[in-house]
């Protein structure tokens, strides 16, 4: 990760791809010394590097001793060191790897939290209260149990009474579907699930294929959500109804048919998603359980399925 380190502190910030430094509330690093003006300069990731740009400060930025005329961009390497207002504000670039789309928390209480398989859950893996993901056509959205936002740079967020800032490198906010899946590998439409489920229903084993190499994921306790939503949806192509409203089903029914709460649904549902990212190659791997969050139902994304009674 791209790191911008303080000469005399230590202390570091991490970079977003259009990172601004003052005083402003609005600054990605904030600093509150008098010689700093509100929006100081700008640190960007542009065609694959970095660069600072002052941006008509009133004490100016200096890059390794040079000062820099307003508004003029001027590359950065690893050792850089950038000046703002003041010499005591001196801070060193110790990473210039990209940029990576993360969630930034506005009040500063904990470091950048990045995405890990194009999802992350919110505020914490153990209480999902919401899920940043990419969806199918690549886009990236903030997902709760009754609404589903899409997220740009910058844009704020609260999740449980705590403010987010999503950050993302514009180059992958413009990533075509077509592109991204490239990139990526198979996307689910492209797989197929096959069951293995013993007689009384407390062995559920799951396997992948059509990939790049047939996955055999074991027997774990949130495959039989996936089975049920798989059920459901084989039912409903059975009964030729369109794609689009084959295997939808209400949260509230399948809470009810698991005997689980909401809160522990979506912890297990995070778990799904994050086993199939983990797989490595199935681009939208976070739509594997698909939402409708204003109706509340869910559905699980793949539409070739297959039960076996073992």
């Amino acid at each position: 990760m791209a790191l911008l380190r303080h000469s005399a502190s230590g202390a570091s910030t991490v970079l977003e791809a259009d990172h601004l430094v003052g005083r402003s509330q609005r600054a990605a690093l904030r600093l509150d010394s008098p010689f700093v003006s509100a929006q100081h300069a700008t640190i960007r990731w542009v065609s694959g590097a970095w660069e600072v740009r002052d941006l008509g400060s009133r004490n100016g930025t200096v890059v390794n001793d040079t000062p820099l005329k307003p508004g003029l961009g001027v590359a950065l390497t690893p050792g850089s060191r950038i000046a703002f207002g003041h010499a005591d504000q001196s801070w060193e670039l110790v990473d210039d790897s990209a940029p990576r789309p993360m969630v930034v928390p506005v009040d500063g209480e904990f470091a950048p939290l990045f995405l890990d398989g194009d999802m992350l859950a919110l505020p914490s893996q153990d209480h999902p209260a919401a899920t940043v993901l990419r969806g199918s056509d690549g886009a990236w959205r903030l997902e709760h149990d009754d609404e589903a936002v899409s997220l740009t740079n910058h844009q704020v967020f609260d999740v449980a009474g705590k403010g987010f800032r999503f950050s993302c490198p514009e180059a992958l906010m413009q990533t075509s579907t077509v592109d991204w899946h490239d990139v990526a590998g198979f996307d689910l439409v492209r797989l197929r699930l096959r069951f293995r489920v013993s007689r009384e229903e407390e062995f559920v084993e799951l396997h992948v294929e059509g990939g790049r190499e047939p996955l055999m994921l074991g027997s774990r306790g949130h495959n039989y959500i996936l089975l049920l939503l798989a059920r459901t949806r084989l039912d409903d192509i059975a009964a030729n109804q369109p794609e689009g409203s084959c295997g939808w089903m209400y949260q509230d029914i399948l809470t009810d048919a698991l005997r689980v709460s909401s809160e522990r649904l979506n912890i297990d549902i995070f778990r799904i998603r994050r086993q199939f990212a983990s797989i490595g190659w199935i681009a939208d791997a976070a739509n594997i359980v698909e939402r409708r969050p204003r109706n509340k139902q869910i559905r699980i994304g793949v539409a070739s399925l297959t039960i076996e009674n073992i």
